[in-house]
């Protein structure tokens, strides 16, 4: 639509939809049952930001988009340049791949017998993934880039959201606000600041303020208990000193 009408025409006909979605759920949804709450207010929200496990699902969903918006945002600048040279027509075919956002029931299913974070830690290892084979001038290798970050975002954001909604028993609403709040706040910053890597040190710069975003990820992963149980796990075991023989 941009390539035939401008940018300007094709931006206000994305307007309708969303316009279209608000007077559909009004029209047709049902008015939901009052949510349970244990006090509300600021003290339901110091509550939730008291919540370890609240907020590190909501640190790993804020990092997972936050990668997936600036390598989606950059992305075209890069497609415009060599080798590549593709137009606006061509490079914006790209975004189809965010149809795979249709396995996000499936990954729910894979959440509720595994859990939220081993699904996290295998998105997280396909976002570094991508964001390294991005780095190729090739085709063949970017592809396959493309299709690793767009899979990991929406197996991430699935996971972490599931694991913020099982933190809380009670403001739900309020709970599921903090991390969307969170959530986009980080995808306002993915327009922006890996900009700046990028007028500095061009795609490789993208790449590694990206990877930057996954590490912080791992971190979040790896807090708190999670850690302890993975350095038990991981540490080697201890050698036991040999009993001294009696002098007898």
């Amino acid at each position: 639509l941009t390539a035939l009408v401008g940018w300007r025409a094709a931006l206000g006909a994305l307007a309708a939809l969303p316009l279209g979605a608000a007077v559909l759920m009004a029209w047709r949804l049902p008015d939901a049952p009052p949510p349970a709450t244990a006090g509300g207010g600021l003290r339901a929200l110091g509550g939730h930001l008291r919540n370890a496990a609240l907020l590190r699902a909501t640190a790993v969903g804020c990092c997972m988009f936050f990668c997936f918006v600036g390598f989606f945002s950059y992305l075209p600048f890069r497609l415009a340049e060599p080798p590549f040279g593709w137009g606006p027509e061509v490079s914006s075919l790209v975004f189809v791949l965010w149809g795979l956002g249709l396995l996000a029931p499936r990954i729910g299913g894979l959440v509720d017998r595994t859990g939220w974070p081993p699904v996290a830690r295998v998105a997280l290892g396909l976002s570094a993934a991508g964001a390294l084979l991005s780095l190729s001038a090739s085709l063949a290798l970017l592809l396959p880039a493309l299709v690793l970050v767009t899979l990991a975002n929406f197996a991430a954001s699935t996971s972490a959201r599931l694991g913020s909604a099982l933190a809380v028993d009670a403001d739900r609403g309020l709970a599921s606000a903090l991390y969307f709040s969170l959530y986009y706040a980080a995808g306002a910053l993915a327009g922006y600041v890996p900009g700046l890597a990028w007028e500095r040190w061009g795609w490789p710069g993208v790449a590694g303020v990206l990877l930057v975003a996954q590490a912080l990820a791992l971190a979040a992963l790896l807090s708190g208990a999670p850690l302890r149980r993975w350095l038990r796990s991981a540490a080697l075991p201890r050698w036991r000193a040999r009993p001294r023989p009696s002098r007898r």
